[in-house]
């Protein structure tokens, strides 16, 4: 799944379009699943994913709710499973 937010790499929808395709050269039988926050527009950016042939286009509530946090947070909570 790509949450395109937290993706310093993404600042266009040619650039989630050319990594869509990338991850699609590496692995042809991956499900590609984009991850877009609901908010004024996301029909334009979800349209552009569609064209870039993502398999699944999820759209998340208004605050976005991807569960990506920074890497320090990540080391210091403890979380089942962690």
């Amino acid at each position: 799944m790509i949450s395109p937010p937290p993706h310093h790499d993404i600042y266009s929808i040619e650039d989630l379009a050319q990594l869509i395709h990338d991850l699609k050269c590496a692995n042809n039988k991956a499900r590609i699943s984009v991850k877009l926050v609901a908010e004024v527009g996301v029909g334009t950016v979800a349209a552009g994913v569609a064209k870039a042939k993502a398999d699944v286009i999820l759209i998340s509530g208004h605050d976005g709710g991807t569960a990506h946090r920074p890497c320090p947070a990540s080391n210091t909570q403890a979380v089942p499973g962690n």
